[in-house]
């Protein structure tokens, strides 16, 4: 789906594409996270690597990017870097470099990204902490306002974001989606969906206080305008403002 003749959602896949800065853009891979809920005594499959990586090769492929542009929260832990995590940064590292075209790796740190610092020379990653303007684009993780007023397009990760459609007996069902508006002087934004298996998201569209997560909703996005474009098979599905979302019926 073209945003316009720079960018676009690549159908079906949490990826943005910007042909200009010959780049694809994801958040929230929050690698490791299987190995730091083990620890806490939840235990879960380990898919969430694999899952990633079957995604950044599918949108290689359709796209032929040089730069991986990560958004924020690339790792779980927020005291530390798990062992889990350094394990699969290396590995994920490993992968972008060697079996796609991908030969830059941009991280704007995140608020789950703490000590990853002494990561930036052995894993060999650009870092910038909380955003970064790179053309028209200013990329931010979310969890603070940005502090630049560059960039005609803001992009940010940070809230997961899905609607939530309910049955009428009750029945919950909630997609993945992108956000896609303006901000209150007519900068456009987008929200990226988070790339780890296991997060499901937070539904936009139950009433519930996006603020507390993202204040930028507080100060300069009405979220009720944006449009939600969720993640079907294959495709992106526009279902309209999120205002007119609220507690959607099948």
């Amino acid at each position: 789906m073209k945003l316009d003749g720079d960018v676009e959602i690549l159908d079906g896949l949490p990826l943005l594409h910007i042909k200009s800065l010959s780049a694809l853009i994801c958040s929230d891979l929050h690698l490791g996270y299987e190995g730091v809920m083990a620890d806490r005594g939840t235990f879960l499959p380990k898919v969430n690597l694999k899952n990633i990586k079957d995604i950044v090769k599918k949108g290689a492929r359709l796209a032929d990017p040089t730069t991986l542009i990560v958004n924020g929260d690339i790792k779980n832990e927020f005291s530390d870097v798990h062992v889990e995590e350094f394990n699969e940064f290396r590995d994920f590292m490993t992968f972008v470099t060697s079996e796609t075209r991908i030969k830059r790796v941009v991280l704007i740190k995140g608020n789950h990204d703490n000590f990853i610092d002494r990561l930036k020379k052995p894993l060999g990653f650009e870092m910038h902490t909380q955003e970064a303007t790179l053309g028209r684009y200013l990329f931010f993780h979310g969890e603070e306002l940005p502090h630049s007023s560059a960039g005609k397009f803001l992009i940010m990760g940070h809230v997961h974001p899905s609607i939530s459609i309910f049955s009428k007996i009750g029945a919950k069902e909630k997609l993945r989606c992108f956000l896609y508006g303006t901000d209150f002087i007519g900068r456009r934004v987008i929200v990226l969906p988070a790339m780890n298996f296991f997060a499901d998201g937070f539904s936009v569209n139950t009433d519930q206080d996006l603020s507390r997560l993202a204040p930028i909703f507080a100060k300069g996005i009405d979220i009720n305008q944006m449009e939600a474009l969720c993640l079907g098979e294959g495709e992106i599905l526009n279902f309209g403002n999120i205002g007119k979302l609220h507690n959607i019926e099948i």
